[in-house]
């Protein structure tokens, strides 16, 4: 669900050494002879592929003239560590083309740097004052006036980002071999706007890391496609809108170095279309030329009407903005990419997991007009959001094998069909999905806030809103079903054409009289897969629908015939539904709200999260940490078998301390560890050590409170496995704390309220006298390593390491 700007990803250079060719080269040939027998395809760069020799040579005939050049990805890796994806934009670059003796320069001129102003010799000052980038050195091979021949063929089929991307993701030292890289010309073209090149890039690794070399044939090549875009600039006429921080949307930024000193340096222009009206005068008309997105030929059905239909929705939010029908829908042309500058679309994308969908586009680097924009749809998610659904299931009376199927309504639906949106609501999702990603390619940033005010925006990572009602989940509302007030605000204020600074103002102040706001990423109400007004009490409700997931949890939710492993992809969505709502409860504590004011706009720029708010949230999450809290029922623990021999291990499941079997004693350090370590994270600290006030939650109470309700309870009478687990707890809490005394990084206020706390544990233990012997050897352990911590820091061992938790993101809970 991310959203991307290429523009705003940078551009890789592809640098060839401008000394490379020591030698003088043969004097050319005329073009008309060296292109004898080769075919020509015209258009923007016009190209000739040589097969005998393997060259690709392209035809310049303008010089210093400039363009937009990028390369992307036609073919993924498949696999969501490495950001390598079929489709993936490459930002574009303003590149002109310059003779320099037997060689042409494919030069990317400075965007980020630059004039606002038409004088040529302050211009020229600016120019000079910062570098270009010489992205290749192509030797002339032919020459017919001003017109010249140079050879491609090194720079098109050199590796500017796989083998650097494979590397970054931890995925293995891969290098590229030159000899099995080759051009792969199916969907290259030439057309009178834009030239498309495809080249086939090969790899290889002695070491690949498990994931990747699990999708590759041979478990150590990895071939893909990359796309080159050469495109002729748009036509002139187009008006920037200055970015408004009160309105979130991608943006082209740049320094306007002529820019008075009483003036901000810095400049962002709002990413959007181009969009005019046929009818200037009229209050609604349809668009000169509308925004054209195409579906891709392999995207199923009923998932294809889905995307098309929510695709859509976004219409609704045009009409305000004085357009009727400003998104057209068509279906990809045959043989047709998506990489072709002339295509934008959705496209269907499978990984060999879970994964981010993606909506990116392209924009011209000077003005922030969006020339060409992608939808990348994961398939699997369907997957994964189908497994949500699957653990509400009610158990089969029978005990194995699911119920027979039902009419489904809108509490407890039967849920019996993984594609089918009547029973799963799979397909809900995908819609908001979809509008999501087609949001971020009309320009639109996230807005986490907006579950504060209902559905206000898809740009939101929205969660299954399911409500436990008299022991029935309530599915009525759990995904909108179309966008949200915020959404319609961001078109009208983005694409309302001819609006004057003071209008565009008015609409922002109106939206947030409404209580439609767009904060700061840093403010409390900024969460990722919450809902409601307040975050905090989000924690409680999804603990409620937990308890009915782990409860109803068993083989009694599988088909007939499936495999019980199959409840090791499941259990951590149960066990860790409420994985966010404690997300969102922690960013209370120490917490303050942030807007993006603007001087005089009324809003308030920075507030404190009320002390008893911040309580609250503590307390709700102490009782997350509870033992009862943290327990693996026996019906799920009993189920959760080891991988069979025919199926690889999946990634959804729990490590375990215990090998191949689970560990209900790992999940609970994995849960206890989500609820505790960023309680004491030492920018989090920090802030509390700024609390002032009688009633305020500082440091130094939150540590009180978190030792309280973790060491300073329980004991002999408790059962067993919650005894154990209360250990757990207790365990997690003290890592923690040393942790945190040991961090480098911490404000000294911070190390120093910790180290208080930690001396005063270690003389409460000191007295404790425990009677069984679990609780005994848990209590000298942690004395031991107390004391060694605070006593001799120099011969401290490491602090155990953090247990890998089950992916959440990208698809919530």
């Amino acid at each position: 669900m991310r959203g991307t700007s290429a523009a705003l990803l940078g551009v890789v250079l592809l640098c060839v050494p401008l000394g490379s060719n020591a030698a003088a080269p043969e004097a050319p040939s005329t073009i008309a002879a060296r292109g004898a027998g080769l075919t020509r395809h015209d258009g923007f760069v016009a190209w000739y592929w040589d097969e005998r020799k393997g060259q690709l040579l392209i035809e310049i005939s303008k010089w210093d003239e400039p363009f937009l050049y990028s390369a992307g990805l036609s073919s993924g890796a498949g696999t969501i560590e490495a950001s390598l994806d079929r489709g993936q934009l490459g930002a574009l670059a303003l590149c002109r083309f310059r003779r320099v003796g037997p060689r042409v320069l494919l030069i990317e001129d400075q965007t980020g740097q630059r004039s606002g102003v038409a004088d040529s010799e302050r211009s020229r000052v600016i120019a000079e004052s910062f570098p270009l980038s010489v992205l290749a050195a192509l030797p002339i091979v032919a020459e017919s006036g001003s017109r010249v021949l140079v050879d491609a063929t090194e720079f098109l089929l050199r590796d500017t980002q796989v083998a650097a991307e494979l590397d970054r993701a931890g995925e293995g030292k891969w290098s590229q071999d030159p000899a099995r890289s080759a051009f792969a010309l199916e969907r290259s073209g030439a057309f009178p706007r834009n030239t498309e090149i495809e080249a086939l890039l090969t790899f290889s690794c002695d070491k690949p890391a498990a994931d990747v070399a699990a999708v590759l044939p041979d478990g150590h090549t990895l071939s893909v496609t990359v796309h080159h875009t050469f495109l002729e600039l748009p036509e002139a006429g187009y008006t920037p809108r200055a970015a408004d921080p009160r309105v979130g949307y991608f943006t082209q930024s740049f320094r306007d170095h002529a820019a008075p000193f009483t003036e901000p340096l810095e400049r962002a222009l709002i990413c959007r279309w181009r969009l005019e009206k046929k009818s200037p005068e009229a209050a609604v008309s349809e668009p000169r030329e509308p925004i054209v997105f195409y579906l891709d030929r392999g995207m199923p059905e009923p998932e294809r009407t889905t995307v098309r239909a929510a695709a859509l929705w976004w219409n609704r939010a045009f009409e305000q903005a004085g357009f009727r029908d400003a998104i057209v829908i068509r279906d990809l042309p045959q043989g047709a990419t998506f990489l072709d500058a002339r295509y934008s679309g959705i496209q269907w994308t499978s990984r060999a997991e879970r994964a981010w969908s993606i909506g990116q586009s392209q924009t011209d680097p000077r003005t922030g007009e969006i020339l060409h924009a992608v939808v990348i749809l994961d398939s699997h998610r369907r997957r994964t959001t189908s497994r949500i659904w699957q653990d509400l299931v009610p158990p089969s009376p029978r005990g194995a094998g699911r119920a027979p199927c039902r009419a489904p309504d809108a509490a407890d639906p039967a849920l019996d069909d993984p594609n089918s949106p009547e029973s799963t609501l799979v397909l809900a999702r995908l819609s908001y999905l979809s509008a999501h990603e087609v949001g971020h390619t009309l320009g639109l940033e996230h807005n986490m806030a907006a579950t504060t005010f209902g559905w206000g925006s898809v740009m939101d990572y929205l969660a299954p809103h399911v409500m436990l009602r008299e022991g029935r989940f309530d599915l009525s509302d759990a995904y909108p079903r179309d966008i949200g007030e915020y959404d319609r605000l961001a078109i009208r204020w983005g694409y309302t054409p001819h609006t004057d600074p003071a209008t565009l103002d008015r609409m922002v102040r109106e939206a947030q009289a409404r209580g439609v706001v767009y904060p700061h990423p840093s403010d409390v109400r900024w969460n990722e897969y919450d809902w409601g007004p307040d975050p905090v009490l989000w924690l409680p409700a999804t603990m409620e629908v937990r308890r009915e997931m782990l409860r109803r949890f068993g083989i009694g939710q599988l088909r007939e015939g499936e495999p019980v492993y199959d409840l090791q992809r499941r259990f951590s969505l149960a066990y860790l539904y409420h994985r966010y709502a404690i997300q969102a409860a922690q960013r209370a504590i120490g917490g303050r709200y942030v807007t993006n004011a603007l001087a005089g706009d009324g809003q308030v720029p920075i507030a404190d999260v009320p002390a008893a708010k911040q309580r609250e949230a503590l307390e709700h999450l102490l009782e997350a940490l509870a033992p009862s809290a943290l327990i693996v029922p026996a019906n799920a623990a009993s189920v959760l078998v080891p991988a069979p021999s025919t199926m690889e291990p999946t990634r959804e499941r729990f490590a375990s301390e215990a090998g191949d079997l689970f560990s209900p004693l790992t999940a609970a350090r994995v849960l206890a560890g989500l609820i505790v370590r960023p309680l004491l994270d030492p920018e989090r600290a920090a802030r509390l050590t700024l609390a002032e006030g009688a009633d305020a939650l500082t440091l130094d109470r939150l540590l009180s409170r978190l030792i309280a309700a973790t060491w300073g309870v329980g004991g002999g009478a408790e059962r067993p496995e919650l005894r154990t687990l209360r250990h757990i707890g207790q365990r997690v809490t003290l890592d923690a704390m040393l942790g945190l005394a040991a961090r480098t990084d911490a404000a000294p206020e911070v190390r120093g309220a910790v180290l208080a706390r930690l001396e005063a544990l270690r003389a409460d233990l000191a007295r404790r006298n425990a009677t069984d012997p679990a609780t005994r050897a848990h209590v000298r352990l942690a004395a031991r390593d107390l004391a060694e911590f605070l006593d001799r820091p120099e011969t401290r061992a490491a602090r155990p390491p953090t247990l890998p938790v089950p992916p959440g993101r990208p698809i919530g809970h």
